[in-house]
């Protein structure tokens, strides 16, 4: 991926790309965006929904479930996110692109969400049995995610 990344970002300083956002967008099982040239993400944090441009202030921020939408252009790309975190970094080097880097335990576009399943699966939780504290926060923690994931699909 170290590759890959490296490949991708000079691409992008030969393009002469700068003064531009670059996006990192991964999750365990993919990186959706690598070094990608953008011009805002706007990302559900834990203390509020909020979006970053580039020469935003230096931050960490912890993510809940929510939409993440990357502006490029006039184009909008929305993803689902479960949980995870954001890093934003000044550029290292001459170009004025800054750097964020969102890292997540769920990663997927609104578009492959089913609203259908998600509200089966909550009645599924709804319903089953909650006789100790397990099945209770089990229940409680996944209707707040398919909750989620039922707004997002929408």
């Amino acid at each position: 991926m170290a590759l890959r990344a490296a490949r991708l970002l000079r691409f992008a300083e030969s393009a002469g790309v700068t003064n531009r956002l670059l996006l990192t967008m991964c999750s365990p099982a993919e990186a959706v965006f690598v070094k990608k040239p953008v011009d805002s993400v706007t990302v559900p944090g834990t203390e509020g929904t909020f979006t970053i441009t580039n020469n935003h202030s230096l931050i960490v921020s912890q993510l809940k479930a929510g939409v993440i939408t990357v502006r490029e252009g006039q184009e909008n790309k929305d993803y689902f996110i479960s949980d995870g975190y954001l890093f934003y970094n000044h550029p290292t080097d001459g170009s004025g692109c800054c750097s964020a880097e969102i890292s997540a335990v769920e990663l997927v576009p609104t578009s492959s969400l089913d609203k259908d399943r998600a509200a089966q699966v909550l009645t599924e939780l709804l319903a089953a049995p909650k006789d100790n504290e397990w099945d209770r926060a089990r229940a409680s923690l996944g209707a707040a995610l398919v909750n989620q994931v039922i707004k997002a699909a929408e």
